[in-house]
């Protein structure tokens, strides 16, 4: 009996120690984690003073992660050696390699950066501040980075101070104080003492924290800068539920002034020249290419040949790619063709110095064989010569506007044109026949194998261009083959038209319509403060302008040496929606708006990522 009772003892226990192995799995569901990691202490306390040890560290009542430590974790004044930064457990450690500087204020600033590890809440904007000296410098200024060519805000782009005041001294002296622009173009400048200082912008290729490279990206602020704080009212609303407000509670804090500093960043016109491409595509064409656009033309001569006049040349209007068409066949026929290039180049300096590149340039095209040495594969066949005509192409097609000059683009430059080939014709339609018309058909004075077709188009009429064969010869003898395209204008009927004055913008100016993308479909100089844009097609656009200040018509970067901000550009945010044979007015005063609201979400690019121009 006592057996038994032991032997039931123990069935019951292996169930309930059964039962218990069962439960003791990670229970499945549970409300997620919302809640971002505290700090519960530090070493040293923060915006402690006379602190002089290369470590910091702080800890947390969680497991913490730092996102992207060497982006987002900027240390000032900034370091020549950057301190390793990282998350042990629930600790973050800042070790500093460079000697901490007597009775200066540090501050590492981990924008957002730090999380807790599973489900990444932020732990919010903050920055940690101690001194080495016996008091901390806590005011800060800030504001916002934008592309001065399209108002775009730009992340990733180091902000920094400077007190001494000359303007040398962003060119020849570190930053004392650094920042970094957020995903918006926001950025903070902390630990600043009650002085006056000037406020820059840099992309900072070679870390120097100075702008020694005339390539780095730039920007600046015109005026100086002295941070103050003063009180402020902040709202905090207490919710019953996710719908219903309980109370807003108003209260005191303090904030840091100026915090509405906008910099306008560009990239001055500078580049470095040098011979950047050399090739023979055919053994008709050599083709060079340089670094940067160039005022004059490089000299080029042809060593392993006695030749004068070997060439003619095709020019892009920044000279910076050049085609060299070769005239002599004695020249076409080499393999192998060396040149002397001379050219000016930068040097380490970005001083334009005379140079001169021997080159070799190996034509891979198959030469073509001579008549004594074909051989007929079948001698009753008598050979025929291949014809092929020197191409053309053109943006003529089958519907064209009413202010269209289309361009015609020869294969080859061209060397003669027998008697007058073209002709434009304009249908008549009542007695149904073709008659000649008007025009113009004459080189661009810029490109060389380009022709351009001009006359005065009539709304809804019909055209028809011609080209006679055989009457066009390219440089290398070839002729064109017949060409005839007809073509309507549109009708009037099919344009919008939109007049814009354009308030505050006194002296020259220019005003664009672009698209949604942000793509500029027309410009226009404006009369008087007007412009008048005629023979548009129905759509939406965005209108922005140009100050354009020198009247050269198009836009212009600035210049640190000559304290010449880039030309000022403004949006309007309201999208203009223009049907057919509408005519519409419009009134805008370009400082209508803030320059930071000027530009729509909708133009704004969808990561705003850009870390310089």
């Amino acid at each position: 009996m006592r057996r038994n009772n032991l032997q039931h003892f123990f069935i019951l226990a292996g169930l309930v120690l059964l039962s218990s192995c069962a439960n003791t799995g990670t229970p499945s569901g549970g409300p997620k984690d919302t809640t971002p990691p505290r700090l519960i202490r530090s070493l040293p306390l923060g915006n402690q003073v006379n602190f002089n040890k290369n470590r910091v560290e702080l800890f947390f009542d969680e497991i913490v992660a730092l996102e992207n430590p060497s982006e987002k974790v900027i240390v000032s004044p900034p370091q020549k050696t950057q301190p390793t930064v990282k998350a042990y457990g629930n600790k973050i450690s800042v070790l500093f390699s460079d000697s901490l500087k007597p009775n200066t204020t540090y501050t590492i600033d981990f924008t957002d950066g730090i999380t807790d590890y599973n489900e990444k809440n932020k732990f919010g904007d903050y920055a940690f501040s101690f001194s080495t000296g016996d008091k901390i410098d806590s005011l800060a200024v800030s504001g916002t980075l934008i592309d001065a060519s399209n108002l775009n805000p730009v992340s990733g782009v180091l902000v920094g101070v400077h007190s001494n005041l000359d303007d040398s001294t962003f060119v020849k002296v570190p930053f004392r104080r650094i920042s970094k622009t957020s995903q918006n173009g926001f950025f903070s400048v902390k630990g600043l003492s009650n002085q006056q200082f000037r406020v820059f912008a840099l992309a900072d290729k070679n870390n120097d924290y100075r702008f020694d490279q005339p390539g780095e990206p730039i920007a600046y602020h015109d005026e100086i800068v002295k941070p103050y704080t003063e009180p402020c009212q902040k709202s905090d609303t207490i919710w019953k539920d996710s719908v219903t407000v309980d109370t807003v509670k108003v209260r005191t804090i303090t904030c840091y002034k100026p915090d509405n500093i906008i910099l306008k960043y560009f990239a001055e016109d500078f580049g470095r020249q040098y011979l950047s491409k050399r090739e023979r595509p055919s053994r008709e064409k050599i083709v060079l290419g340089f670094g940067y656009k160039s005022k004059t033309l490089p000299k080029v001569k042809l060593i392993n040949a006695d030749v004068v006049n070997w060439y003619q040349l095709e020019k892009n209007p920044t000279n910076d790619t050049l085609t060299y068409w070769i005239t002599d066949t004695l020249v076409t026929k080499m393999d192998t063709l060396r040149l002397a290039v001379d050219y000016l180049k930068s040097d380490s300096l970005n001083h334009l110095v005379p140079q001169t590149d021997t080159i070799k340039l190996i034509s891979r095209a198959i030469r073509p064989k001579s008549d004594a040495s074909k051989e007929k594969k079948n001698k009753d066949v008598p050979d025929v010569p291949l014809v092929t005509h020197l191409a053309v192409k053109t943006e003529l097609q089958k519907t064209m506007d009413i202010y269209c000059k289309p361009i015609f683009q020869w294969e080859t430059p061209i060397r003669e044109v027998k008697g007058n080939p073209w002709h434009l014709y304009k249908y008549n339609k009542n007695d149904s026949i073709w008659e000649k018309e008007a025009f113009t058909f004459d080189k661009d004075s810029v490109n060389l194998r380009d022709y351009i077709l001009q006359a005065k188009w009539n709304f809804g009429e019909e055209y028809k261009f011609e080209l006679d064969s055989g009457m066009v010869v390219g440089l290398y003898g070839r002729s064109n083959n017949k060409y005839s395209q007809n073509f309507k204008i549109k009708e009037e009927e099919e344009y919008s038209r939109l007049i814009v004055t354009v308030q505050g913008i006194n002296g020259p100016g220019y005003a664009e319509l672009v698209d949604k993308t942000d793509k500029v479909i027309y410009r226009k100089k404006m009369e008087k403060g007007v412009a008048d844009f005629q023979y548009l097609a129905p759509g939406s656009y965005y209108i922005r302008a140009v100050e354009d200040k020198n009247g050269n018509f198009q836009w212009d970067t600035g210049d640190y040496a000559k304290k010449q901000q880039p030309e000022n550009v403004y949006y309007n945010p309201r999208i203009m929606n223009l049907r057919a044979n509408w005519d519409v007015e419009e009134t805008w005063n370009v400082f209508e708006y803030p320059i930071l609201e000027q530009k729509a979400n909708e133009l704004k690019p969808k990561n705003n990522n850009k870390k310089q121009i």
